[in-house]
C-alpha cells in the first residue's frame, strides 16, 4: 500500500482484493487519522504487525459475535452480511473494552477476524477509516 501522509490525513492506494465490489485494486483512498468516531460499516484501516490491512468494522468493543451462515452481533443478525466461512471463529466470542472485529467485503478472498493470523483489532491498532475514494464510500 503506497502512503502519503498529510497532518491529520493519510491517502492510500488499494492492493488486493478482500474489499471488493466495495474497493479495488488501485483505487485511492483518503484516511482520516484523529478524532475518530468509529462505528459499524466504518471501513478501516489497520496495521497488524507489519501488514497494513483495510476491512469494515462489524463489531465494537463489548459486543458479542457470532458466525452461524450469517454474522450475528449481540444476538441480532448483522445487515444480511453472509458468511459460509466461521474461519477459526468457534461459538461466541465477546470483545473487550478495546477490540473491534473486522471482516473484508469479500469474505471469501479476505484473512480478517474470522482467522487467527488476524484476530480481533485492538484500538490502536487502527491507523484511521476511510472516508473517501474515488468511487465514493
Amino acid at each position: 500500500m503506497a502512503v502519503i501522509n498529510i497532518y491529520f490525513f493519510q491517502i492510500c492506494i488499494v492492493h488486493g482484493i478482500s474489499m471488493e465490489p466495495t474497493l479495488r485494486e488501485g483505487e485511492i483512498v483518503l484516511i482520516k487519522k484523529s478524532n475518530l468516531d468509529l462505528n459499524y460499516n466504518d471501513i478501516v484501516v489497520i496495521k497488524k504487525d507489519k501488514n497494513i490491512l483495510i476491512k469494515r468494522l462489524v463489531g465494537l468493543p463489548n459486543d458479542t459475535i457470532r458466525i452461524q451462515d450469517y454474522l450475528f452481533v449481540n444476538g441480532e443478525k448483522f445487515d444480511n452480511i453472509f458468511t459460509e466461512e466461521k474461519g477459526d471463529l468457534n461459538g461466541i466470542i465477546t470483545l473487550n473494552s478495546y477490540e473491534f472485529f473486522v471482516l473484508g467485503d469479500n469474505r471469501q478472498n479476505s484473512i480478517d477476524s474470522r482467522f487467527q493470523e488476524c484476530g480481533t483489532v485492538k484500538r490502536n491498532e487502527i491507523i484511521g477509516k476511510i472516508i473517501f475514494n474515488k468511487g465514493g464510500i
